[in-house]
């Protein structure tokens, strides 16, 4: 079963924050904003556990780069695919 989770912690404590814009959702954990991923459970299992080993160092990159929030669908694929690949 799939379900809808943030990108960035894997977290399925999220919220849609424009009914009108159905790529707008909120997560509650690390605060991103923008397009979810719907993903099968073992994906977001491996997500959150890259995002607790690499916690730190994404919020220090975002900090640096704070249009992440404003990532195209492609973007987005494209730190998904580099996420798995440094496995």
């Amino acid at each position: 079963m799939k379900v809808k989770i943030c990108p960035r912690c894997g977290s399925s404590d999220i919220k849609w924050i424009i009914p009108q814009n159905w790529s707008m959702w909120s997560c509650n954990n690390c605060s991103f904003t923008g397009p979810v991923v719907e993903v099968d459970k073992q994906t977001q299992e491996e997500i959150q556990e890259y995002w607790s080993k690499n916690k730190k160092k994404i919020l220090a990159k975002t900090k640096e780069n704070t249009e992440e929030d404003d990532l195209s669908d492609e973007e987005l694929d494209e730190m998904l695919d580099k996420l798995f690949d440094e496995k």
